[in-house]
């Protein structure tokens, strides 16, 4: 299992916070937002987004996050495709950069950062866990447990869609030569 997903999956249940109080606390301070650890450590990492993404939708700052507790600033910058300032923290945005390096693919596999569509756009990102049995399995900040593709629900869950669910826009496929697992 590649190191990202076995951090997201550590942070199965996290719910994000009312205020920027009890961050780090997977339960404390409940609400609706969009205060997250993941969001003030990585503005704590200057030059990796182009301002804080503290109180915006986080789903995407949750993927970051994963991979630079895995792997670090640098080889996570490389490995999600992202220049130094990026706009990355929103999914429409790093669903660029992969297919700007010709790493987007249609067919999943763990490690990969799968992307979601509505209304044409991206609008939700998770990392694969595993695919079988027809099914892609992922974990997700700011979703729900609740079936289907829900974007700014507020926890960390994971989720299971059919390999064919016409709401996935494709997954960013991760280098992961790049590193040293």
């Amino acid at each position: 299992m590649h190191k990202c997903v076995s951090v997201a999956l550590a942070e199965v249940g996290y719910l994000e916070k009312q205020t920027p109080e009890q961050l780090d606390n997977k339960l404390s301070n409940p609400g609706d937002e969009n205060y997250t650890k993941y969001a003030r450590d990585m503005h704590a990492h200057l030059g990796f987004y182009l301002g804080s993404k503290q109180g915006f939708p986080w789903c995407d700052v949750f993927v970051d996050w994963c991979f630079v507790q895995a792997y670090g600033v640098i080889a996570a910058r490389k490995l999600l495709c992202q220049p130094i300032l990026s706009r990355g923290a929103g999914c429409r945005y790093s669903y660029g950069y992969y297919e700007e390096a010709g790493q987007i693919v249609r067919e999943p596999k763990e490690g990969d950062q799968i992307f979601f569509r509505r209304d044409g756009g991206i609008c939700h990102t998770g990392l694969v866990t595993r695919v079988e049995d027809g099914r892609v399995h992922t974990v997700e900040g700011n979703t729900s447990a609740q079936a289907g593709i829900v974007p700014n629900g507020g926890c960390v869950a994971c989720k299971s869609y059919d390999l064919d669910d016409p709401g996935i826009a494709g997954y960013g496929r991760p280098d992961y030569r790049l590193v040293e697992e």
